[in-house]
């Protein structure tokens, strides 16, 4: 029989999740079903790592793409491997930008929670980061949406410092609009180096670089109009002498990812890109600020077996 186990973070969409979660659970099946609820930030990881040693084989996250991104980094162990290759995870979404699911095969609710319970899963790829914590320290994780070197993560560190203090009435769309807008005061493009594939190799200014497995970023926007999420590759996006009049020129077309057709912004694929910069550049991973450059990331084709 399948074992289901729902990792809830109830902070996810300003506290709402956890009450949306509690009407929900009541209607679900009496299946194999268990439900962990977080407490702390970095607790969704070891708690799905957890389950799965011990056998569970469908974690599904209820909350934003943070959640998700814990679930995915647990879906690995130490090693980098999956634990478990036939266990699946999914995602229930309710968060700030729940950017990941906009990738995804649209349904209503009702359907959502069926395929979540006794769907089929796809595997998908997903992405290893290396890069430098909040302390200078290197570190690595997992990632299955989006990494934004620069603009995108001072974006993120707004948003999630202001989590607490606007208003609930406020939806994630706004929050990143009003963030991206708050960011681009200290804008300042720096020379950037790239190196796509360890072969070629790229010099820019910019302060802003998408390193891309799904589409949507920053509460909707699609900045990666062609990633797929299992072919293998990501979507590198750049911006080279971009002002900060030309970002905010782009804000509106980025919305429906048109934003590629700028002279200034060119697109890549690729299986492993490093970054270096002259300064730190902010570095958001899945929605969460983690740390600055100098980074290196590299896709993991099929690695991951997701409830879709």
């Amino acid at each position: 029989m399948k074992q289901i186990l729902f990792i809830i973070n109830p902070a996810s969409a300003r506290g709402t999740t956890l009450r949306k979660w509690t009407s929900l659970a009541k209607q679900l099946p009496d299946l194999e079903i268990c439900e962990h609820v977080t407490t702390h930030a970095g607790e969704a990881t070891e708690v799905t790592r957890q389950a799965l040693v011990a056998g569970v084989n469908r974690v599904i996250a209820v909350g934003g793409d943070g959640t998700l991104n814990e679930v995915t980094n647990g879906y690995f162990g130490q090693d980098g491997r999956a634990i478990n290759h036939a266990a699946s995870i999914g995602l229930l979404p309710s968060g700030t930008g729940s950017d990941f699911q906009r990738s995804l095969r649209k349904g209503n609710r009702s359907d959502l929670i069926e395929t979540l319970l006794n769907g089929e899963s796809n595997v998908i790829d997903a992405a290893a980061a290396e890069f430098r914590d909040l302390h200078g320290e290197r570190a690595s994780r997992f990632f299955i949406n989006i990494a934004s070197f620069g603009l995108g993560g001072d974006v993120s560190a707004l948003v999630n410092r202001w989590r607490n203090s606007l208003p609930r009435w406020i939806g994630g769309r706004a929050r990143f609009s009003a963030a991206a807008i708050a960011a681009l005061k200290q804008y300042r493009n720096l020379s950037v180096s790239m190196k796509l594939d360890d072969d070629s190799s790229i010099d820019i200014n910019s302060n802003l670089v998408i390193v891309a497995n799904g589409r949507f970023g920053g509460g909707g926007m699609m900045l990666a109009p062609h990633a797929e999420l299992d072919d293998g590759l990501l979507d590198v996006i750049v911006t080279d002498c971009a002002t900060r009049w030309d970002v905010i020129k782009e804000l509106p077309r980025i919305q429906r990812g048109a934003h590629l057709r700028n002279p200034k912004v060119s697109a890549h694929r690729v299986r492993a890109i490093s970054i270096r910069s002259e300064l730190p550049l902010a570095i958001d991973l899945d929605g969460e600020m983690v740390g600055y450059t100098d980074a290196r990331i590299r896709v993991l084709p099929s690695a991951i077996r997701f409830v879709n």
